[in-house]
């Protein structure tokens, strides 16, 4: 009998559609996966041994707890992942809440499977599987009318970055994805291949909003948890929750191992960078002392950041490279040693691409072309080094892409002249051997703008949203004042000793108190470069043998207790 429907629908459908018709497409294509993928294959295979592991660990305490929390109370957890330590931080998070009264509720993907294993594991059962809610929930007619009445005529990303729906920021999310799958920074929007794709990810948008909205009328969601805020579905079931008034933390993976960072947002905050200080944080800071301890401990925690081969620094960026003197620096990149030297440190332009603040120009790589073509033509007395992110190295390298897209992007403006140089990701100088040659940053809102400061080297920041006005940065606010501080910078001056030492007490809280540590009872596991293609190439494992050692763990209680009970916006390890 299966066999006749199928012969029979074929005839009328392509074969991938008859397949799929009668339930074999999706078991076929995994088969054939796993047959010809061995990449596939391999990440299958470390992700179930992980999952054997994880369970022989916890045994059956994490299952447990149940009984304290109050199922009207609903702690949701943002979590379209498949990645074994994400999916394990969400049910540590969970657990955490659900023994302070709340009952997990995680939003995630059929397509997810393995950390549904892991969240059963943990006792979590309500699981919300988006791809199939949506179709039960939203009709693709009402999507479609919608779309059409919201995408505007004008095919540009500033036009298209302000379009909301519901007070939700679809236009963003739309192009952030749009970003993302295509690998590229500056969207080149009149490509047909690039529209299509665009207006895929603005019908996604929409229709997660219109999902979003209706679960949260069946479903108040009194806190939430979320990562990759800027993307579709995950933007459109946080915001939509923050304009409800939801209690919303977003988390990201700290720079240090064994580290999160987390971080309270409301309707007025949520462009703000998940790794700054919040406008209260800061002003406690400000206020606070700094002796010469406190200079030599940040000291150390630049020389461990910087570190070669690093055990702890969870992204890996100096792996391989060497700290090295400035006049190697220079020989090396054939630097002009009668002139002060600026580096133009780039962004990995379409990872998270519009998720925070805002930029003089419409995207980072937009930044990056204009900038490099302006100090081109019209900055000869200075050195000029663009310096392209090391993160590229790891990322590319999980995207099977060979080229960086700022190369792609700053390939018409080549052959640079003599003043310009290109430091590519994969270079073997440590961006350490930069702070004794640098005389000036650029960036939008990168790292950089906040550690230079530290050592009176004046950043030149062309966006907001992490720590502009705050006393130690040189603020563009239009780009005809950022071309002209370009234009002059060669007499620029240092930074004086006040705003020295602004950005000191800034950094300083910033990498020791906003990066909260699992260690006690979820430490990390960090693989290298070369292993980065796992699955569980980050991981953690845990270490509680009970409910009651998890319970009473410091770092377990101390974010339970600040995700159910504070309202302050960044979580702040104590002071020792």
């Amino acid at each position: 009998m299966a066999l006749r429907l199928f012969i029979y629908s074929a005839r009328i459908m392509s074969i991938g559609t008859a397949l799929e018709f009668i339930g074999l497409y999706r078991p076929l294509k995994k088969t054939l996966r796993y047959l010809t993928d061995t990449q596939y294959l391999r990440n299958e295979l470390e992700v179930r041994a992980d999952l054997r592991c994880t369970r022989k660990a916890v045994g059956n305490w994490a299952a447990q707890g149940a009984e304290y929390a109050n199922p009207n109370r609903l702690f949701a957890v943002v979590s379209f992942t498949n990645l074994p330590m994400h999916a394990k931080f969400h049910c540590l998070a969970a657990k955490a809440m659900q023994l302070r009264g709340y009952t997990p509720l995680i939003f995630t993907h059929s397509s997810s499977r393995f950390a549904h294993k892991y969240f059963r594991m943990f006792g979590i059962d309500r699981l919300v599987i988006w791809d199939e809610y949506v179709k039960q929930v939203v009709s693709p007619d009402e999507v479609q009318v919608l779309e059409e009445q919201l995408l505007p005529s004008t095919q540009d990303v500033p036009t298209i970055m302000k379009v909301k729906f519901h007070g939700v920021e679809i236009g963003k999310h739309a192009l952030s994805m749009t970003a993302r799958r295509r690998v590229q920074g500056r969207l080149d929007l009149s490509d047909p291949q690039t529209w299509a794709l665009f207006q895929k990810e603005f019908y996604r948008a929409v229709e997660s909003v219109l999902a979003a909205g209706r679960f949260f009328d069946q479903n108040p969601v009194e806190k939430m948890l979320v990562r990759d805020l800027g993307y579709t579905p995950n933007g459109a079931i946080y915001e939509t929750a923050l304009l409800l008034g939801t209690d919303c933390v977003v988390y990201e993976q700290g720079q240090r191992r064994h580290t999160w960072i987390l971080k309270r947002y409301t309707p007025e905050t949520k462009g703000k960078h998940f790794f700054s200080l919040s406008d209260a944080t800061w002003e406690k800071v400000k206020q606070q002392p700094w002796t010469s301890e406190d200079d030599a401990r940040l000291e150390r925690e630049f020389a461990g950041r910087y570190k070669p081969d690093s055990e702890d620094d969870t992204r890996r960026l100096m792996y391989g490279k060497r700290i090295k003197p400035p006049e190697e620096v220079r020989a090396q990149l054939g630097l002009d040693p009668s002139k002060k030297t600026a580096v133009i440190f780039s962004h990995v332009a379409w990872d998270a691409a519009f998720f925070y603040g805002t930029c003089l120009f419409d995207d980072f790589e937009s930044w990056l072309y204009e900038t490099v073509k302006f100090v081109a033509s019209e900055c000869p007395q200075l050195n000029w080094i663009v310096k392209l992110h090391p993160l590229n190295a790891f990322k590319l390298q999980r995207e099977i892409v060979r080229e960086e897209s700022e190369i792609r992007l700053l390939r018409t403006l080549m052959p640079l002249p003599e003043h310009i140089k290109i430091m590519r990701a994969d270079t073997d100088i440590n961006t350490q051997s930069l702070f004794p040659l640098v005389d000036f940053v650029l960036t939008v809102n990168g790292t950089v703008g906040m550690e230079f400061p530290c050592y009176g080297i004046p950043a030149i920041v062309a966006g907001s949203g992490r720590y502009e006005g705050q006393g130690f940065t040189m603020d563009a606010r239009t780009r005809d004042e950022y071309f002209s501080i370009l234009k002059n910078l060669h007499d620029i001056p240092r930074l004086d000793a006040e705003a020295r030492r602004l950005a000191r007490k800034h950094f300083y809280t910033l990498v020791t108190r906003r990066q909260f540590s699992l260690e006690d009872v979820a430490p990390m596991e960090l693989k290298r470069f070369h292993e980065a293609q796992s699955n569980v190439h980050d991981n953690i494992h845990f270490v509680a043998r009970s409910l009651e050692e998890f319970k009473i763990s410091p770092s377990a209680s101390l974010l339970g207790e600040w995700l159910a009970h504070s309202r302050e916006p960044d979580l702040l390890v104590p002071l020792s």
